[in-house]
């Protein structure tokens, strides 16, 4: 039991470090130009209009990454029920993952941002 809370404490720990980092890259951005946002990250996938001189762009970004690990570590193999191996190449495991961030402008300055995703890293 004690090992388990030490893997959760060490995985929350680790996952909340590149949280932390990602929004520190983004907090360098609120002073900056609306411009400068369009030249770095692109044309945003959204805009939303708040008021005439408020507005908020969003970026959704997606990656794919391969599983490094077994799903089911402590299978039991059936026999009975076993498929057979043909020679087919096993395909690997991957699991996709998003970050959606906004940047909110106004008077073609950034203002705010925020973010949320399981791949803001």
């Amino acid at each position: 039991m004690k090992k388990i809370f030490l893997v959760l404490c060490f995985f929350t720990i680790a996952c909340s470090h590149n949280v932390n980092n990602y929004g520190e890259s983004l907090q360098s951005w609120v002073g900056q130009s609306e411009e400068r946002l369009l030249q770095a990250w692109g044309t945003p996938q959204n805009v939303f209009y708040v008021t005439g001189n408020e507005k908020v762009f969003t970026y959704t970004q997606f990656s794919t990454h391969k599983h490094d690990f077994e799903a089911y570590p402590n299978q039991v193999y059936y026999p009975a029920i076993a498929v057979p191996n043909f020679g087919f190449p096993s395909q690997p495991a991957y699991t996709t993952f998003y970050c959606k961030t906004s940047f909110t402008i106004q008077d073609y300055i950034i203002t705010n941002y925020s973010f949320n995703g399981d791949g803001c890293v």
